[in-house]
């Protein structure tokens, strides 16, 4: 915004998402902590816990959020295919655009980083992190591809596998700002600089590890089969109305 982005969209969904979750995260945290004492009114924290789950449903709640970053980020991946779809159509006129996209599958498929070099940006010290963030972005790109060439438009429906991928986006969103912050405290040596740093690459190792997990997922046949599974006990929860096995005590 700073310097005269005017899409801001999904940064400002992925923050919102963010910011709500681990607000409540850090309050259930706390409240744990203080055991008893937590849950009384003369602490305070009951209040806190209470005030910041509206959070989660204001301003869009954070199941929509997570499908609109999914979808608007699907968009762009469906127009770099489409733009491939129409180079092939005319291969000779577009040697450029045809060669670039082989090259990428082909780093892919030897196992290397197709991925956005992001070391020239960050501090030496967190070289490696950047390199796992560039990897995860690489992962994302990768699995946005094959999301939309295995479901097609149809992929709106498939609201598990939209919900992987947000979650993916959303912790290489984090990986990048954490690199950015980490970088101008280490440039500027700041004296919290060196704690930054841990938490940096601390952060970094936790997200890079979710984020093939939750891309993983994706083509996971166990994975799949339960999405199936879920979407089949959820509708016959719905069709009647109330839970659809007898009740261990006879309610």
């Amino acid at each position: 915004m700073d310097s005269g982005a005017k899409e801001f969209q999904i940064e400002a969904a992925i923050s919102k998402i963010y910011g709500s979750e681990s607000a409540w995260y850090v309050a259930d945290e706390a409240i744990q902590i203080c055991a008893g004492m937590g849950y009384m009114k003369d602490h305070g924290l009951e209040r806190v816990m209470r005030d910041l789950r509206i959070f989660r449903i204001f301003e869009g709640t954070n199941d929509i959020l997570r499908l609109f970053i999914s979808l608007t980020g699907l968009q762009d991946a469906g127009k770099g295919l489409k733009g491939l779809q129409k180079a092939l159509k005319n291969p000779a006129a577009n040697v450029g655009t045809i060669m670039d996209y082989v090259n990428k599958r082909a780093k892919r498929a030897v196992g290397l980083n197709s991925g956005p070099s992001l070391t020239e940006y960050v501090h030496p010290s967190l070289a490696d992190s950047a390199s796992q963030t560039s990897k995860a972005m690489s992962e994302f790109g990768v699995a946005s591809e094959e999301l939309l060439m295995r479901f097609g438009k149809k992929i709106v429906d498939k609201q598990f596998h939209l919900w992987r991928l947000a979650d993916a986006a959303i912790d290489i969103y984090g990986m990048v700002a954490t690199l950015s912050r980490a970088s101008r405290s280490l440039n500027d040596n700041v004296p919290s600089a060196e704690h930054e740093r841990h938490m940096c690459t601390f952060f970094c190792n936790e997200a890079s590890v979710n984020v093939s997990r939750n891309l993983a997922a994706l083509k996971s046949n166990l994975d799949n089969s339960n999405y199936a599974k879920m979407q089949a006990i959820s509708n016959n929860v719905v069709a009647k109305g109330e839970h659809v096995q007898e009740h261990p005590l006879g309610f």
